[in-house]
């Protein structure tokens, strides 16, 4: 059988509409996966698998992603996988359409941070025609919120590591203040540099 080659970049080409969408989570109920990534800050995937990648490949034109062509015993099985902020964007459209026992199945991953970031928009009586639009949005938002988040955080893990280590370390200390003399002695230099270059003139 052949096979289409993947997408540059794994974007989707298509707009999904309400109905798209619909059917998307249909498919997801009876055959998709959830997954929380461990050690991928707090990421997860998601995957679809069928014999037939036709409908594989609906799902990878509206929402990206990879489908990929594996052997599963006899048979020849193709996998539709996505994740980052085009799973954030998948999921948060479908989880109107989800069972109690599959929402369960997501809330137990990663994934149910974003959810809950984007709770005014998994109710069925928002607009379907801007909702996953407004959803998109909330993708870029949250992932600029993440990363401000992480960026905080590690600068003062950095801080509080810097501090414990100029205590508690004597030669990390005498390097770090020696590191401070060269700097001031740079300073007074270009400074002395300037001065004689004004004089020069």
């Amino acid at each position: 059988m052949w096979v289409r080659e993947n997408k540059p970049g794994l974007e989707p080409i298509k707009v999904p509409t309400a109905i798209d969408i619909a059917w998307a989570a249909g498919i997801y109920e009876g055959e998709g996966t959830c997954s929380s990534k461990s050690g991928a800050g707090g990421s997860y995937g998601i995957t679809v698998s069928q014999k037939d990648p036709e409908l594989l490949y609906r799902l990878r034109d509206w929402f990206g992603g990879s489908v990929i062509r594996f052997p599963n015993g006899k048979f020849e099985c193709h996998r539709w996988a996505v994740s980052g902020d085009k799973a954030r964007g998948f999921l948060a459209a479908i989880y109107p359409f989800m069972t109690a026992r599959r929402k369960s199945q997501i809330d137990a991953t990663n994934a149910k941070l974003f959810l809950e970031y984007v709770a005014d928009l998994l109710k069925l009586d928002v607009s379907s025609d801007l909702r996953f639009h407004r959803i998109l949005q909330k993708v870029e938002e949250y992932r600029d919120y993440v990363q401000y988040e992480n960026k905080s955080a590690r600068q003062e893990y950095i801080r509080n590591w810097q501090n414990r280590k100029y205590r508690e370390d004597p030669v990390y200390r005498e390097k770090r203040l020696a590191a401070k003399r060269d700097a001031k002695r740079l300073k007074r230099q270009q400074k002395l540099n300037v001065i004689e270059m004004q004089k020069t003139a």
